[in-house]
This record gives C-alpha cells, sequence and structure tokens, in this order.
C-alpha cells in the first residue's frame, strides 16, 4: 500500500505543475517581443529585440525581404544564438533576453525614406508558441555619397553581406595585389552522417565563385555524388559569361552521397571550380582533391529533410521522431507501440509464465496478484530498456548473447521445476531428498517472493523473447547515433510498459476468477503445470531438432491426457457433469499428442501444424559480407537479404507464414532473395549485423539493381503475407 500512496503523490506532484504551467497568463506578441531601431547608417539598419524574461526567439525564423527595387537590404548579420532542442522544430538558435541585428543596405536612387519589413516568430517557455510575426515601418535614411562602380562590378556592395561603405573605403577602381589561387578560395568537407556531405568554399575579399562552374566528383569506388544543394547566390552581369549567380563570403554546399553495399567509409572527393576577382581578374579553373572520412551507413535527423520524411523506412522515421518530438510526446508514442506489440508472438509466451507464477501462489487475493504482475511487468520493463541501451552504447544485444545452449537448457530445467511444484509431486515420485528440496521451493513461491517473480520477469524478458520491431529497432539506432540513452532509454521502458498491459489485466483479474484451496485449485496448478513443462519443450527447441520438438510434445500430450485426466475426476465430485468436459479434454490431448508424432515420423518440421508440410520459398544462404558483396554485384535483379535465427519467433512465424504464402512466392521470384541466418551469432554473423546496424532479427534489408541499400524500404519486424505483399509492389 505504501508503493501505491507513493505513485499516487507523485502523479498528484506531476499534475499540479502542469497545471500551474497552463494557467500562467501570456504576455501579449508585443510585449513579449519589442522590436526597435537603434541606429541608421548610411549603408546599415541596427534593429534590437527585447525579449522578455522565459521567452525566446528563433534565428531560423528572421526574414528581411526586399520588395523595394531602389533600396535592397543584403544579408543581415546575426550573431550566434544559443542551441535548443526544440519541440517543434528540432535542433535550433534561440535568443533570451535581447538580441542585436545589423541588416545592410543599397540606397541605388538616394530615396530620403523607405519601407523595413521584418519578420520573426518566438514561444514561451511553457510551451507556447506565437504565430510567425510580420512588421513593417517607414524609416528615413541618410544622405549617401555615391561611388562610380566600373560596368563589371556587383549592383550591391553589400552583396558580400560585410555592409561595406564603397565610398570611404578608399577603393579606387583597381587592385594592389591579386590574391593566390590557394588563398582565394578554401575548401573544405565534413560528412553529417553516412549519406550527406556538407561542403564549405571560403573566398577572399572582392572574389566570387561561380555556380555554374562548380562540380563534385567522387574517385572511391562504390561511391557516387548525388544531388547538390546550393544556397541563394548573387545574379551579376558578367563581362566573360553574361548573367550569372555567383557566391561571395562563404558559401555552404549539402552534398548526397550514394554508397553501394560494402562501399569503405573513406571518400576521396574532387572539387572542379572556377571564380573571378570583382575587378575583372578571373582564375583559371581550378581543381583540389580532399579525403572525407563516412561513418557506417545510418539516419539522423540532421540528414534528412522533412519534405522528405514519407519516404523514410519505419523505424527511421521513429528514430527522428525521437531526435526531435518532446520527451511527453515520446512517452505516450513509445506506450503506444507496446500496445501494439503486445499482440505479437514474442509476448504470448511470458503469458503461462506469468500465469503459473500467480498460480503457484495458491489461494491469492486480487490486489496481491495484481503486485505480483506489476513487479513481473516492471522487471520485464528494466530488462528490455538495459538490454537496448546497451545494444544502442556499445552494439552488443544481449537478448542474442544469451540465445546459446547452456542458458536455454538452464531456463528450461526453471520451468520444470516449477512445473513440478505445480504437481505437488505425486505423480512424478521423485526420491524424497528431491521431494523435499523442490518442496521448499514451493513453498517459498507460496510466500510470494517479489524477488524470485521479479526474477523470471527479468530474464523472461532477455531469454523468452529477443525479437526487433521498428520502434525497438528506432530507439536503439537513436541511442547508437546520438549517443543519449536517456530519451531513448525512456522510450523503450514505456514500449515495454505498454507491452505489459495484457499481463496486468492477468494479474488483476487472476485474484477474482481464482478458484479456492482443495481439489479445484491442485487440477489447475497441474494444468499450469502441463504448461510450463511445455514451455520448456519450446526453449529446447532452439537447440534440438524439428524431429525431436514434435516427439516430445506428443509424449507430453499422450501422458497429460492419461495423468491429468485421472487426476481431475480424482478430484472433482462423483456424478459431476464437468467430468465430460475433461473427458473432451483427454480425447483432445490424444490427438494432438498423435498428430506430433505422426507428423514427426513423416519428416514434418512445424509443431504448430504437425500434419502438412508447407515448402517454404527457398532462400540462397550468405554467411559473410564478403560473400553478400558478391553475390549482389552478379544479380541482375533486385535483391531481398532477410536476417533471421531459429531463437527469432518473429522469425519462425514469418518463414512459416508470410514465406510459405503462394502470392508471395510468385511475387519473389523476380528478386534475387538471400538469407542470413544468425542463430550462432559468430563473428560473420557479429560482422554482418554491425555493417547494416542491425539491432536483431528479424529484419528485411533490400538492394536495387546498381547494389545500393534501398533504406527508406528496408524493415525490422514481422509482416504478413498481405502487409508483405504491399510492401513488395511499392518498392
Amino acid at each position: 500500500m505504501n508503493t501505491i500512496k507513493l505513485i499516487t503523490l507523485l502523479l498528484f506532484i506531476s499534475f499540479t505543475q502542469f497545471s500551474l504551467a497552463q494557467d500562467e497568463e501570456l504576455l501579449d506578441v508585443d510585449d513579449a517581443f519589442a522590436p526597435r531601431i537603434l541606429k541608421i547608417d548610411a549603408d546599415s539598419i541596427a534593429l534590437r529585440f527585447d525579449i522578455a524574461p522565459k521567452y525566446y526567439l528563433y534565428k531560423h525564423a528572421f526574414k528581411f525581404p526586399n520588395e523595394n527595387q531602389n533600396v535592397v537590404f543584403g544579408e543581415a548579420q546575426i550573431p550566434n544564438g544559443h542551441k535548443k532542442e526544440d519541440e517543434f522544430f528540432g535542433e535550433v538558435e534561440t535568443y533570451h533576453d535581447k538580441i542585436d541585428i545589423v541588416v545592410p543596405y543599397t540606397n541605388k536612387d538616394v530615396k530620403r525614406t523607405t519601407k523595413f519589413k521584418f519578420k520573426y516568430q518566438g514561444c514561451a517557455e511553457a510551451g507556447v508558441c506565437y504565430p510567425p510575426q510580420t512588421k513593417e515601418v517607414e524609416i528615413k535614411l541618410p544622405i549617401q555619397q555615391i561611388a562610380t562602380l566600373p560596368t563589371n562590378s556587383l549592383d550591391s556592395p553589400a552583396g558580400n553581406g560585410l555592409g561595406l561603405n564603397l565610398a570611404s573605403s578608399g577603393w579606387n577602381g583597381q587592385s594592389d595585389s591579386v590574391l593566390p589561387e590557394s588563398e582565394a578560395f578554401t575548401f573544405e568537407t565534413i560528412a553529417l552522417d553516412a549519406n550527406n556531405l556538407s561542403t564549405r568554399f571560403t573566398m577572399g575579399d572582392n572574389i566570387y565563385l561561380y555556380k555554374d562552374k562548380l562540380k563534385l566528383k567522387s574517385l572511391t569506388k562504390g561511391i557516387d555524388i548525388g544531388e547538390l544543394k546550393f544556397p541563394k547566390g548573387k545574379i551579376k552581369q558578367d563581362p566573360h559569361f553574361g548573367e550569372v549567380e555567383v557566391f561571395f563570403g562563404q558559401i555552404e554546399v549539402a552534398v548526397l552521397v550514394k554508397r553501394q553495399v560494402g562501399s569503405p567509409n573513406q571518400l576521396q572527393l574532387q572539387a572542379e571550380f572556377q571564380g573571378c576577382v570583382d575587378e575583372g581578374i578571373c582564375y583559371p579553373p581550378s581543381r583540389r582533391l580532399i579525403t572525407v572520412d563516412l561513418p557506417d551507413n545510418t539516419i539522423t535527423a540532421n540528414s534528412v529533410d522533412n519534405s522528405d520524411s514519407q519516404k523514410l523506412s519505419e523505424q527511421a522515421q521513429i528514430q527522428i521522431d525521437l531526435e526531435k518530438n518532446s520527451w511527453w510526446k515520446t512517452i505516450l508514442k513509445f506506450f503506444g507501440f507496446g500496445l501494439l506489440l503486445a499482440l505479437t508472438p514474442c509476448i504470448f509466451p511470458m503469458i503461462p509464465i506469468l500465469s503459473g507464477l500467480i498460480m503457484g501462489q495458491g489461494e491469492i487475493t486480487r490486489s496481491r496478484s495484481f503486485m505480483l504482475s506489476l513487479v513481473y511487468v516492471l522487471a520485464m520493463a528494466l530488462a528490455y530498456t538495459t538490454a537496448g541501451v546497451i545494444a544502442g552504447l556499445l552494439g552488443a544485444n544481449i537478448q542474442a548473447a544469451l540465445q546459446v545452449d547452456w542458458v536455454i537448457i538452464s531456463f528450461s530445467l526453471v520451468f520444470v521445476a516449477l512445473a513440478m511444484s505445480m504437481f505437488g509431486f505425486y505423480d512424478l515420485q521423485l526420491p524424497a531428498s528431491w521431494q523435499s528440496k523442490l518442496s521448499n521451493v514451493s513453498n517459498n513461491q507460496k510466500s510470494g517472493s517479489y524477488i524470485g517473480v521479479g526474477i523470471m520477469g527479468f530474464l523472461s524478458a532477455i531469454i523468452v523473447g529477443p525479437c526487433v520491431a521498428p520502434p525497438l529497432a528506432g530507439a536503439v539506432l537513436y541511442i547508437s547515433n546520438t549517443g543519449d540513452p536517456i530519451v531513448g532509454g525512456f522510450a523503450l521502458f514505456a514500449m515495454s510498459m505498454g507491452m505489459g498491459v495484457p499481463l496486468l489485466l492477468i494479474g488483476a483479474s487472476a485474484g477474482k476468477w481464482m478458484p479456492q484451496s482443495g481439489g479445484w485449485m491442485n487440477v489447475v496448478k497441474s494444468f499450469f503445470g502441463i504448461a510450463l513443462i511445455a514451455m520448456a519443450i519450446w526453449f529446447l527447441s532452439r537447440i534440438i531438432s524439428p524431429k525431436a520438438t514434435m516427439i516430445l510434445f506428443g509424449v507430453l500430450a499422450l501422458l497429460s491426457s492419461v495423468f491429468w485426466y485421472r487426476y481431475a475426476v480424482k478430484n472433482i465430485k462423483k456424478g459431476s457433469k464437468l467430468i465430460w468436459l475433461f473427458l473432451i479434454f483427454k480425447v483432445t490431448l490424444i490427438a494432438v499428442g498423435a498428430a506430433q508424432i505422426y507428423g514427426a515420423v513423416k519428416g514434418h518440421t512445424n509443431f504448430m501444424q504437425p500434419l502438412t508440410q508447407k515448402q517454404v520459398f527457398k532462400f540462397q544462404k550468405v554467411t559473410s559480407l564478403e560473400e553478400l558483396q558478391e553475390v549482389i554485384a552478379q544479380s541482375d535483379k533486385t535483391v531481398l537479404l532477410d536476417f533471421y535465427a531459429d531463437w527469432c519467433v518473429e522469425c519462425v512465424h514469418m518463414e512459416n507464414t508470410t514465406y510459405s504464402d503462394g502470392a508471395v512466392k510468385d511475387l519473389l521470384s523476380s528478386f534475387t532473395v538471400l538469407k542470413a541466418d544468425v542463430t550462432e551469432q559468430n563473428e560473420s554473423d557479429k560482422a554482418l549485423m554491425k555493417k547494416f546496424k542491425i539491432v536483431g532479427p528479424p529484419a528485411t534489408l533490400f538492394f536495387d539493381k546498381q547494389g545500393q541499400l534501398i533504406q527508406q524500404s528496408s524493415f525490422f519486424g514481422y509482416k504478413n503475407a498481405k502487409e508483405f505483399i504491399e510492401h513488395l509492389r511499392n518498392l
């Protein structure tokens, strides 16, 4: 009860703080952000914004449009702001208290008055943003001394964004010296991510660069240069080339990089360009070579434009949302993801585990049952969160690493031990010393050990369902790219709690529907004992042959049909109509057992469908990155690469359903279909997963005919036949 009171108190405090923030009265926009003209010089205007406390302005929102042909405003000189991860615009620069901006201008016709228009936008720290604002004021300009410019000069001395006053600069139409080409143009490039570069050109004073003469070329095999995104340049009437677009000062060019599978992480980039001195002297065409280090292929918010978000894969979009959304939106969204994942096969095995733990308590109240479920779910959520954060920071998947023989056998034995405690050792006839030890274990369970239930919840999440879905992949990739385990960890925890909702419902209802102590209680407990032994066999199916698995299930069903029926009849009243119900169970179990053994004899491999043997699509297996590169290079079709593991529930489910569908097989005939079986998690498996940032199976990658990864079409998790067919058709 103390725990419930503490949770209630924390929720009340959070709600009170939220209410106070909402009740805080917002200032009028002109009081929150007060613009005023500080000074008007012969070539520039100084503008100041006084910003109220707890309010801020965005740097990217400042705009100074040119709507007057006689007075031309140049590029505004805006100081660097404070970097902020904004819930509306992502990473931005903001200003508090005040900001001074200098806007250069050129007065062509010596007008004395003009209209000065500027735009801005800001927000309150309480989380409310004002709409974009536009102000227009009429200002008086000082009298300028006009300089006579040569015909090959720029129309505006402010074109370089420096706000120079030519009349007072001593410029006389001649150059005392011309910079050498190496100093006139500086070229540097950095990688924003695996597929996007930022190239910077810096020009000397009064030197400009031709836009149409700038070319970038890759000299590295397997890497091509795609689209270049230039900033807006200056239109110039050039004596050599006529009307052209040129750049002064410094420019940043966004460069798209196209990489083939297995391409190196180092790019030899060649730049070709040409420029001139504003006095009429031109440099010959230049060529520079630079080496750029590229990270492994991935997606970040900085590398994707919002307008292209519909082209991203689901996990990539989730990753972007994590970087941009506020924390509370992230928590709610990932909790919703968890509710959806609760309906997948990964969570189903935990239902008999938790039910068996609750049933092992014997007679129990509803509140006690719910608290045991809550401890189990919290431990499960902690395990998922820990595994995800470690996978993101270190690239090590704990869940995959624990799919080894001794761990699986140990966990199977735990289930067998729990099952024995359910049976009460009546039918097993173990030695007295063994019975004594297991009875102590059983009695400890009846005492309601929260620690024991928590340990089972933690281990269940790590060992039972190591399946990967887009939300989990997106969160892990976010942690990997940003190095921020806080946001990613909270997202994973919220998702895990959503997945645990059905388990909490079981706990909330178990106390109500659980039978009282006595014969019925023993019958129900023995049923869950059978279920726990079935869980142990299911675990062993990861390391034993399908034939052995089906035989074990068959033997369990046949033995249960005899002993459980006899035990049930012994514990209910004579003449009860419920005997017919147990008789139906007996016949059903005999049929299931016979079907499993018959299927094993016939060589079938799917214990879920023992009487039929579906023909799964035949994959071409690849075991290493080198082998994959060779196959892709030789293929003239789109390539599908499926990451699979025997211990992955969703992988097996997708193979038995999606890849067995006739329409899917027909559609895949036009693909080169490969499978990377990473069951063993050897060095080759790990290298292949690391290359493509695979958090864990199932994962499906696509490569085009040129061998390039189709990132927006690749996905994590399970898709049924209908979804998969639609996905293939949209490639």
